[in-house]
């Protein structure tokens, strides 16, 4: 193998190692479950104090932006990305391990998820930073590309059911296996990613942040389109929500709960290769508008959310539904990235809805299920009813960015 092909593959190995631990590795999905029922059973949360852990368990997700900027100008131990990779994943793995030494309380552990998810996101930019600067150098985006994409779909098959098994066993399980699951970027990184100590501080990336913002301000489609983004994930969410109604009303355990997220998972993978097809054949409007309907039609499933059968069939439908729900918009949001900023107004969308998810869809359907006591039904047609809504934001859209279809210029 020449050496040029061998240095790709050994930067790919690095690259998916990246991708797979810090989204595996990533507590919102290795351990939904177990943290979940953990706050639930043992420290006896209501649904809008377990969301409310999340939403500031994941605070450092909000500023990846600003965590890239940072990787982006200054060097770590001499190197641009090898420094910030070591330093995060060490972190990350010493905040899951953490978890089996600290006290069963709620700030306490809410702290130490905040911590972790700093060292996630370090490794994560870093990762980041590698993907583009060698799928550019190497004339293989595409094939760094397909290779995250196939990685976040093996995640979506693997976390539901390590997560139902883990939330059985004790919280130091858990620890250990996320631990486990960080640590392996370590001599990944050690034996295969090299980079000279030779980078130095590069102040302009701040001037041509500034920049970046001064030309996303003045951008309509990305303004538009961060609109849509964040009146999308307003809805009132059911993620919490159902933890709870599994438990309370339908009495499932915790490995069929993961069970049901590996169906889900298969319904995404199956729900992507569709989204594949249809892009080509119809303009993204009418992909647009038919993801939305698409989308409070999959909260409507949950009026039949009755019973474990029924549980394993809408889960696996709201996967399939829900992929081709979002991918438009995700498509949507690649098309609005001002030319020139690309990943910084593409990673700015992406917190704004990271923000709307997290830190008021999920709480607020939480709040409305715990304290409301609104039922899961009620709850689905409020959403599906918010969703429906943002229909009306579609015509604020540019036309030149959404009445082309995948393969022409926009």
């Amino acid at each position: 193998m020449p050496d040029e092909e061998r240095g790709f593959w050994r930067t790919a190995v690095v690259i998916g190692t990246g991708i797979f631990v810090t989204g595996l590795g990533w507590p919102g999905l290795i351990g939904r479950l177990p943290f979940g029922l953990l706050l639930k059973n043992r420290l006896h949360l209501p649904p809008q104090r377990v969301a409310a852990f999340w939403a500031v368990g994941t605070l450092a997700w909000y500023f990846k932006p600003l965590f890239g900027l940072l990787c982006d100008a200054w060097p770590l131990f001499g190197t641009r990305r090898r420094g910030y990779l070591l330093v995060g994943t060490v972190v990350a793995t010493a905040g899951w391990l953490a978890f089996a030494a600290l006290p069963l309380g709620y700030g306490v552990l809410m702290a130490n998820m905040a911590a972790l998810n700093v060292g996630l996101v370090v490794a994560s930019v870093a990762i980041g930073g590698i993907q583009v600067e060698e799928g550019q150098r190497r004339a293989a985006t595409g094939r760094l590309g397909a290779m995250r994409t196939a990685l976040e779909g093996l995640m979506s098959l693997v976390a539901g059911p390590l997560g139902g098994v883990l939330a059985v066993l004790s919280v130091a399980a858990t620890a250990v296996a996320g631990g486990a699951t960080v640590a392996l970027l370590l001599p990944v990184t050690l034996l295969l990613y090299r980079e000279p100590r030779i980078a130095v501080a590069r102040r302009t990336v701040w001037a041509g942040a500034l920049v970046d913002l001064k030309r996303v301000a003045r951008s309509r489609p990305m303004w538009t389109t961060s609109l849509l983004l964040f009146f999308l994930y307003l809805s009132p969410g059911m993620q919490t929500p159902l933890l709870y109604y599994q438990q309370d009303v339908l009495k499932l355990d915790a490995r069929f709960m993961g069970l049901l997220q590996l169906v889900g998972g298969a319904g995404v993978l199956a729900g992507a290769a569709i989204y594949t097809w249809v892009c080509r054949r119809l303009p993204l409007r009418w992909s647009l508008f038919g993801g939305i309907v698409l989308s409070a039609a999959a909260a409507l499933l949950y009026l039949a959310y009755r019973s474990a059968t029924a549980a394993l069939v809408i889960e696996a439908l709201v996967g399939l539904i829900g992929s081709l729900g979002a991918l438009p918009v995700y498509d949507l949001a690649a098309r609005a990235a001002p030319k020139g900023s690309e990943s910084f107004g593409f990673a700015l969308m992406m917190s704004i809805r990271s923000i709307a998810l997290f830190v008021i869809s999920d709480p607020l359907g939480s709040l409305l299920y715990g304290r409301y006591h609104l039922g899961l039904g009620q709850l689905a047609l409020v959403n599906a009813g918010s969703t429906l809504a943002v229909l009306l934001l579609i015509p604020l859209l540019p036309a030149a960015l959404i009445d082309p279809r995948e393969g022409k210029p926009a």
